[in-house]
């Protein structure tokens, strides 16, 4: 038995919106207005899922370990602003709240079937096309609330090039703060994760097993990065999905996607063996948006 099964069998259901779920959603019961919208998702995941191949089986396990790791990213930045702000770091914040939010909007973008994977070219796409095709489907659950959180979304993004490429002298007297950004940064996480689910389902109940293959193209194009001439390899990845690719090889929930030992290792990485009792711990809170094993 592997880590993803274990998780699977431990897992309790939570019963919301006349389906049951492995998450337990606290945020995303409150904001949907139209759970038809899960209906819908359904039937798109459906026409994938139902003319699955290796490809898109391999396509769709990078694209939620992507998700899981943009969701820890998040996690990681928050932790960070709150760390921050009690130290009077103050200006690294505009940075991280932009940031923790356009790492949930991308953790959504990959989980939606109407987002070309283009050969992985869905990884680098830029700023307003993930902030646009994220809340473009964010708004069939909401609209009123959809729009709200695109408007903080943008002003976040105005407070981090004020202090990027203007930096004025009066520091961040000018910058508008928000009290709700945890509680926001949770629904993104949510919305990722009952989409993950909704795929898992499809691909059970539809996908020849046959398919369940972790095709090394798309390994490989997911651990060599090339930025600005540099290549960059990450053997923690690599280890990662290898195991997958051994032990689980279909796509899973996000959730269940976490295992302990990634999870432990993710946060651990940025953790100081040597830094002082004051320093930054990133151990401190990952269950801060979302529930993290």
């Amino acid at each position: 038995m592997n880590s993803v099964i274990t998780a699977k069998a431990l897992s309790q259901s939570h019963n919301l919106f006349g389906h049951e779920w492995f998450y337990d959603f606290r945020e995303l019961q409150h904001f949907v207005k139209d759970d038809k919208i899960l209906e819908r998702m359904s039937r798109k995941y459906s026409g994938i899922t139902k003319q699955w191949t290796p490809e898109l089986n391999s396509e769709w396990i990078c694209r939620l370990y992507l998700s899981a790791k943009m969701i820890l990213g998040a996690t990681l930045q928050l932790e960070s602003l709150i760390y921050a702000k009690r130290h009077n770091l103050r200006i690294v914040a505009p940075y991280l709240e932009y940031y923790t939010f356009l790492s949930l909007l991308r953790a959504i973008v990959y989980t939606l079937p109407d987002a070309d994977w283009d050969n992985g070219n869905l990884t680098v796409i830029g700023h307003k096309k993930t902030i646009n095709l994220a809340f473009d489907y964010i708004t069939r659950f909401n609209v009123d609330g959809a729009h709200q959180i695109k408007e903080l979304t943008m002003d976040l993004k105005a407070n981090r090039e004020l202090i990027s490429y203007k930096l004025p002298s009066s520091g961040d007297s000018n910058l508008k703060h928000h009290d709700n950004i945890v509680k926001l940064a949770t629904l993104l996480a949510e919305v990722a994760q009952i989409n993950s689910e909704i795929l898992e389902r499809s691909v059970l109940k539809n996908s020849d097993e046959k398919n369940f293959i972790l095709l090394n193209d798309y390994v490989y194009h997911l651990l060599n990065i090339e930025i600005e001439n540099r290549a960059f390899f990450d053997m923690e990845d690599a280890y990662r999905l290898d195991y997958l690719a051994r032990k689980y090889p279909l796509p899973t929930n996000i959730m269940h996607g976490m295992t302990e030992g990634h999870v432990e290792d993710f946060f651990g990485a940025w953790f100081d063996e040597d830094s002082d009792e004051c320093a930054f711990n990133p151990d401190s809170n990952w269950g801060l948006i979302f529930d993290v094993p």
